[in-house]
């Protein structure tokens, strides 16, 4: 027999991966974490500590839904459902962040991209590239 909630589940882990994307994003553009588990385990751990950590959650709040399923499926659906409404807040509230970020964004406060040095020829300008401009 296969999982009971495979539609939540599927729910909780796509939310969950968009969590892990949007605070990224934030992140990049200079924002900061405000979970303070959060951020503990991606100073500990970076990025990739921060998406085991998250997934692993997924994983164990999955295997509680299934077992508790076999006792009482009503409250294993509800358990599921919780996870995935909890899971959706950080969603929204990281779109709302977002969104704000591009509609503040101030292209004036952005430095300007480094200036090539003279006399490069085109495959050292590659390599000049690679080494001085930003990802």
């Amino acid at each position: 027999m296969g999982v009971r909630f495979p539609n939540l589940y599927l729910y909780l882990v796509f939310l969950s991966a968009l969590d892990v994307v949007l605070t990224r994003v934030i992140l990049y553009f200079g924002g900061t974490e405000v979970n303070p588990l959060a951020d503990w385990i991606i100073d500990q751990w970076g990025q990739m500590g921060m998406s085991i950590f998250k997934f692993g959650i997924v994983a164990f709040v999955i295997i509680i839904c299934e077992y508790t399923a076999r006792m009482d499926i009503r409250m294993a659906f509800r358990l599921a459902l919780a996870g995935c409404l909890i899971s959706a807040v950080p969603v929204i509230w990281s779109i709302g962040l977002v969104i704000h970020m591009i509609i503040t964004f101030d292209p004036s406060a952005e430095p300007p991209p480094p200036l090539p040095p003279e006399g490069l020829s085109p495959m050292s300008m590659l390599s000049w590239m690679r080494l001085s401009v930003p990802c």
